[in-house]
């Protein structure tokens, strides 16, 4: 029909590259003191500290939250929040570090009785903050841009079309011309003025007992508790919640303020009206105020480790571990392996009720690693008992592998659809039935009458990651057998034969955890069947 619902151009060949600088700065001091034959200590602490990034030519800015925006002047009234930058009087550093980052560590190692070892240790321990780049959020504001395609602003009513998408052209970098005024009327990042450090508290108490000179058992409790770890961005121009009471008349069109002195906006600012839900956003004036890796999330993270290993000795080596753990957190970062299944925060006033398991939460995980060597050929145990030939054919061979057994991680349920009206928050849908089914099957992996769409704005009442509702486990083992020979002085022959997912085991994927897609609830991808391969190598 000539029209869409947004979009945007990005003047990459006018856009700057960033010349980044930060620095990190370590000094510790550490002693191991043998206080009695039968007590160790470790004892130490250090000190970490990691400068703000800078830029070489000075264009990074952090956001100012309260200071009144210069557009107020020309609206009559005041309106908060605008970008500061770095450089020309004031600091380079995008935001002020913290500066008391000091982390003891405490090791403890006892001999409670012959053969019976007790370990204990505590930590603390900094995080770097890898912080270059628009990926981490740290863009060069008025220094790069993007100019916003607005194909609607009630989500009815066309504002632009195709055939001219741009009718005020494309927006110019304006460097540091516009000041306070850089990104009015648009998205902008918000770096707070001052970051704290995030880190990590480590904790165990373990014993160890010697069964025999080649067999031991361990048993650990360990823990960690992470603080001010990073949230991927914080949106800080969300409606507050009470405002939602308002419902449709957040969509009223209202007379715009900000006509005629803002000219190009990607929330329709730049228009003779306004929805009303705009107005009374904390920063008006603005379509996105976004704090990037926001330190401000936490973790939790409880275990009870089993080993038994079984050293190397008459040709063969075993490694058994056994845990059982629970992970807590209310934010999974940039880097969980699970984070596909997408668990955005419903309420960015509220990030607490985001508290839930961790997508990575896998509650039993039993490992097993193996080598063995067949007892024949010459000089092994019944080699002497078979005569040449046999110890030719069944002499050098070698078994390994790793077999693992694990839990479902839990699932996410996410919502196709987002009628919160928030301007910023995310929804998710209600939980109003028993989510599992007797027999789960590919097709129908939980039961998906469970959820019900939560009506328009309100969030929705389904954790972040169900601690009653996962994917399927794990069942895999991977074997491998191999046999040397050895030809001539010098040459050595190896053949191996390895196997992946040895029995062909069905190891599923995670569902569709898309309430309102086709598809929600259907299990489509499994990880890859029974794969052989051969390898013959020489050494000499």
């Amino acid at each position: 029909m000539g029209t869409g619902d947004n979009g945007g151009q990005n003047g990459v060949t006018l856009n700057a590259n960033g010349a980044f600088q930060k620095g990190f700065y370590g000094w510790y001091f550490q002693d191991d003191w043998k206080a009695t034959r039968k007590l160790t200590l470790n004892l130490g602490i250090r000190y970490d500290f990691q400068t703000a990034p800078t830029d070489r030519f000075d264009r990074y800015s952090w956001f100012d939250y309260t200071d009144p925006n210069p557009i107020s002047k020309d609206i009559g009234f005041s309106v908060p929040g605008h970008l500061v930058y770095t450089g020309g009087g004031n600091r380079r550093g995008i935001y002020q570090p913290q500066y008391n980052n000091f982390a003891p560590r405490l090791g403890l190692t006892y001999l409670l009785k012959e053969k019976l070892l007790m370990r204990a240790g505590f930590g603390m321990f900094y995080i770097p903050a890898m912080e270059f780049g628009d990926y981490q959020g740290l863009s060069l504001a008025g220094f790069t841009q993007t100019t916003p395609y607005v194909g609607t602003v009630d989500g009815i009513t066309p504002a632009n079309l195709l055939s001219n998408p741009f009718p005020g052209g494309l927006i110019l970098p304006p460097s540091k011309s516009a000041g306070a005024l850089t990104n009015v009327g648009q998205f902008t990042n918000a770096v707070e003025n001052f970051r704290p450090t995030p880190y990590v508290e480590q904790w165990s108490l373990g014993f160890q007992y010697e069964l025999t000179p080649n067999n031991s058992f361990d048993v650990t409790y360990v823990g960690n508790h992470g603080v001010k770890l990073l949230f991927t961005f914080l949106e800080k121009n969300q409606l507050p919640p009470n405002l939602l009471a308002l419902g449709n008349q957040l969509l009223d069109a209202v007379p715009n303020p900000f006509f005629g002195h803002i000219t190009s906006s990607g929330c329709g600012l730049d228009q003779p009206t306004v929805p009303r839900g705009q107005l009374l956003r904390p920063f008006p004036e603005f379509c996105s105020v976004q704090n990037p890796q926001a330190p401000a999330a936490f973790s939790n993270y409880n275990s009870v480790q089993f080993t038994f290993n079984h050293r190397w000795s008459q040709g063969m080596q075993f490694l058994a571990s056994f845990t059982i753990s629970k992970y807590l957190d209310n934010a999974e970062g940039f880097e969980a392996w699970t984070s596909f299944q997408g668990a955005q925060i419903r309420d960015f006033y509220n990030t607490a009720a985001e508290k839930s398991l961790n997508p990575n939460d896998i509650p039993k995980s039993l490992v097993l690693s193996y080598i063995y060597e067949l007892p024949f050929g010459r000089g092994k145990r019944y080699g002497n008992r078979m005569n040449s030939a046999a110890n030719a054919i069944l002499g050098g061979w070698q078994v390994s592998g790793v077999s693992a057994f694990k839990d479902g991680f839990p699932l996410g349920i996410t919502a196709a659809s987002n009628n919160t009206g928030s301007l910023g928050g995310f929804q998710r849908p209600n939980l109003s039935g028993d989510p599992h089914v007797s027999n789960p099957t590919i097709d129908r992996w939980f039961n998906i009458d469970a959820f019900t769409q939560p009506a328009a704005y309100t969030f929705g009442n389904v954790p972040r990651y169900m601690s009653n509702l996962r994917a399927a486990g794990l069942n895999s083992w991977d074997l491998a057998i191999q046999r040397w020979w050895n030809w001539q002085e010098r040459i050595k022959i190896q053949f191996r034969a390895e196997m992946f997912n040895a029995f062909n085991h069905p190891n599923f994927y995670a569902p569709n955890t898309t309430f309102g897609d086709p598809g929600f609830g259907q299990v489509t991808g499994a990880l890859p069947p029974r794969d052989i391969q051969f390898g013959l190598k020489i050494h000499w």
